[in-house]
């Protein structure tokens, strides 16, 4: 059962207190501020004893706050179901570990607050959060903000620097659920989210909602919250790979830069970065063709050439200038990650493939070798074959 639903049945069991919880509509926060102290403390015993979960969600949502934080430590258990009375227990003991109950009462003598304001205002929720870029370059980006009506706002950016602003959600939540989730993607070996700073990711964002193609416009609700998010205003400022550029600059050689950022894309530990999907599959069918009826030696060599077309077709299918922001916004990520010789050498490589045509090359090159590995080991397999056979003889 869901909150809303318990707090219907809640309306039903208390009638006079009915108008009341029902227009709250179901928002715990409203709730609150519709409710004295004591008579919330009657709804919440009605939810204890009605469904857990729901009840869990109220003790949460109220425990965000100072008038909610109150009714928790104030409100008797009596002639609450056992389980009702863990739940409540467990949260008066988290907030007592906290010291909440000393600053509760303090703060007893001063003016009602509004609902969304949390006794830990030290502990406000604003954060940033950037994932690293995906196999085609897509970015995940998370925006947390405190919320008006309490509890805590966060923005969901799917985006791509080639392909504009691909989603945008935007969930209201209790802090420690947000918190519980940032959490889950930024601690550990699998860490997929760092820290940075709001007015970067938002700059960088912008910078590929300005890609976004005619064809797909941009998502409805990021355009309602562009103006406040994402304004003509943050043009110019600094993105995170501005930030490590000025934080620990390039590798001073750029030769074996390039060679360990090929090698990365080659072991499929970062990009390829495709064009698109028609393009790899259009490419798939010009290397079958390519090699067919070929074996040994000259299948080997058409293969070869094949990587060499496929290559200077990807330079030119993708963007001048993309890959260099790429690899110096994944330059970022590395370096937050605690690899600052990759980060440089990232740094390096992005500079060296815009003057260098020879680097441009052999990170294309890299590019396609990563991309098509699967199929280029299909179409070796004759080839490996023939030379066996030539062995035999």
């Amino acid at each position: 059962m869901s909150l809303p639903e318990s707090l219907e049945r809640a309306a039903e069991e208390l009638g006079g207190l009915a108008e009341q919880i029902r227009s709250a509509d179901g928002d715990p926060y409203r709730l609150l501020e519709q409710l004295p102290a004591d008579d919330a403390g009657r709804v919440l015993v009605c939810v204890l004893n009605d469904e857990t979960d729901a009840a869990a969600e109220l003790i949460e949502t109220w425990g965000e706050t100072d008038d909610g934080v109150a009714v928790l430590l104030n409100a008797s258990d009596d002639g609450v179901a056992k389980a009702g009375r863990k739940l409540l227990r467990r949260a008066r003991h988290r907030l007592r570990s906290q010291g909440i109950e000393v600053k509760v009462a303090e703060t007893k003598a001063a003016p009602k607050k509004a609902p969304g304001s949390s006794i830990l205002d030290a502990d406000k929720i604003e954060a940033a959060h950037l994932s690293t870029p995906d196999f085609r370059g897509a970015r995940m980006g998370y925006i947390v903000e405190s919320h008006p009506g309490g509890g805590a706002r966060l923005f969901e950016i799917r985006f791509d620097e080639g392909r504009g602003i691909l989603d945008f959600k935007i969930y209201n939540a209790g802090r420690s659920k947000v918190r519980g989730f940032l959490r889950s993607l930024t601690k550990g070996n699998e860490q997929r989210l760092f820290e940075v700073e709001r007015e970067a990711l938002c700059a960088l964002v912008r910078r590929a909602s300005l890609a976004q193609p005619v064809e797909r416009p941009l998502p409805s609700s990021f355009i309602e919250w562009r103006g406040r998010l994402f304004p003509e205003s943050l043009d110019g400022a600094k993105t995170p790979a501005t930030v490590v550029r000025e934080a620990i600059g390039p590798a001073d050689d750029a030769i074996l830069a390039v060679d360990a950022v090929a090698a990365e894309i080659r072991g499929s530990q970062m990009g390829p970065w495709p064009p698109s999907t028609a393009w790899v599959s259009d490419w798939m069918d010009k290397g079958t063709e390519a090699v067919e009826g070929l074996e040994g030696e000259a299948r080997g060599e058409r293969i070869d050439a094949w990587i060499d077309e496929a290559a200077v077709s990807l330079r030119e299918e993708a963007q001048e200038a993309l890959m260099p922001r790429q690899l110096e916004e994944l330059a970022w990520a590395r370096w937050k990650a605690q690899g600052q010789d990759m980060a440089q050498a990232l740094l390096a490589a992005s500079d060296a493939i815009q003057s260098d045509p020879a680097a441009a090359t052999l990170i294309a090159r890299s590019r396609v070798e990563s991309l098509f590995g699967p199929f280029l080991d299909q179409l070796r397999v004759v080839e490996i074959d023939a030379l066996a056979d030539e062995n035999n003889d």
